[in-house]
């Protein structure tokens, strides 16, 4: 049986911070973007990306209700958002997606890194593609003694 959260209403305001502040972001940029259509310089997108007030003051919002309610804010939300300024990241928009592997000639296809370059402050956020992370210390001794008790059942 799971627990049940006793603070119901403090995740619904964290949640509905996070949705606002990313529909007010998408928004924003596409009403900007329509009135100027020929955005081809990075300097123009930059002064575009840079003037978004109320996305940024509900997303820095979220983070300071997190923080002093102890709620958990879940991973995806904590990718979409930047951690230095607070930006909706949003993909092609506000943010560049690349995928890097600096493994030799990128053989290695758990070595893929997502990387992510925030254009409001140029920040970069990293995030490993399908690596798997490593069981703690007391799974793995369980997990071995399973093993050593199932091996010695059948040498028996």
């Amino acid at each position: 049986m799971a627990k049940t959260s006793k603070a119901k209403h403090l995740q619904a305001r964290v949640t509905f911070l996070e949705q606002a502040a990313k529909l007010l972001a998408e928004q924003q940029f596409t009403k900007q973007a329509e009135s100027a259509p020929s955005l081809q310089n990075d300097a123009s997108l930059q002064s575009l990306i840079s003037n978004t007030g109320l996305p940024l003051m509900l997303a820095s919002h979220l983070h300071t209700v997190s923080k002093r309610t102890q709620v958990r804010v879940g991973a995806a939300a904590k990718r979409s958002f930047c951690k230095v300024c607070s930006t909706p990241l949003l993909e092609d928009k506000t943010c560049l997606t690349k995928i890097e592997n600096a493994s030799k000639n990128g053989k290695r296809h758990l070595a893929d890194i997502e990387t992510v370059t925030c254009l409001n402050c140029g920040t970069k956020k990293r995030f490993p593609i399908g690596a798997h992370r490593q069981l703690k210390k007391a799974k793995r001794a369980d997990l071995n003694s399973k093993i050593h008790a199932t091996m010695t059942d059948r040498k028996d």
